[in-house]
């Protein structure tokens, strides 16, 4: 564990204290031990990232990696193409698509955390 920062640490720990997801360091892997369902979890995830400005409306659109036209956070209920499945409008023009299984959930979680969050 020397890799990781005291930083990434503390901030890994605060968003599963605020949110119940919880990210391991080491294996970037992602667990949803809240309350909650996967998907409320998800979506107070995003949120979390949103209000603490890790994640601002100029990074938008978020695409999913494969999926280029497929949109996961977007200004709009849209994708390049068409409407968003399942759009969580989480603020003023801001939605996230929650059509995912819990492995996508789990994924992109992890993506968002080590794109926009740590300092590694």
């Amino acid at each position: 564990m020397s890799s990781v920062s005291e930083s990434d640490q503390t901030v890994v720990t605060e968003i599963e204290e605020q949110t119940g997801v919880s990210y391991d360091l080491e294996n970037e892997n992602i667990e949803f031990t809240g309350a909650g369902s996967d998907t409320e979890q998800y979506i107070s995830l995003v949120e979390y990232l949103f209000e603490n400005e890790y994640i601002t409306k100029s990074d938008l659109p978020i695409s999913a990696a494969q999926a280029q036209t497929r949109y996961l956070i977007n200004s709009t209920a849209t994708h390049e193409d068409r409407g968003m499945v399942r759009p969580q409008e989480l603020g003023d023009s801001v939605y996230l698509e929650t059509n995912h299984d819990s492995a996508s959930k789990a994924r992109y979680s992890s993506r968002f955390i080590q794109d926009y969050v740590l300092n590694t």
